[in-house]
């Protein structure tokens, strides 16, 4: 059950915003990890780093393919941008977010610009 502080957080936001963060915490997304799980990818790795699980943290920390938009984001948000927690839970860090997100293009395909209601 989602905790009282996540149902306020998500009840401001747009719905292409609910529907990210909430893939995001439930690891139910796009990227390869959960694509293969489901039989919808032939691998679980990234297609950027072969070597690599194409995890929700692996795509918000740790892809080299996404170091200068990494960058911004640990500009907009400081040491908290190291936080998986603060970045789906903290009203502060959605806007941060969104532009991390639209500017890998991850999702784009499925929700156009997520920064847009």
């Amino acid at each position: 059950m989602p905790s009282n502080k996540y149902i306020k957080l998500i009840s401001t936001l747009p719905q292409r915003q609910t529907s990210i963060i909430t893939q995001l915490r439930t690891n139910h997304t796009l990227l390869n990890q959960h694509l293969h799980h489901i039989g919808k990818s032939k691998s679980p790795y990234c297609p950027h780093c072969p070597e690599k699980i194409e995890s929700v943290l692996h795509y918000l920390f740790d892809c080299p393919q996404y170091v200068s938009e990494r960058h911004i984001l640990s500009n907009a948000l400081q040491c908290k941008a190291n936080s998986l927690t603060y970045l789906l839970t903290s009203k502060n860090a959605i806007t941060p977010l969104m532009h991390y997100i639209n500017s890998t293009g991850w999702f784009k395909s499925t929700f156009s610009e997520v920064s847009k209601e």
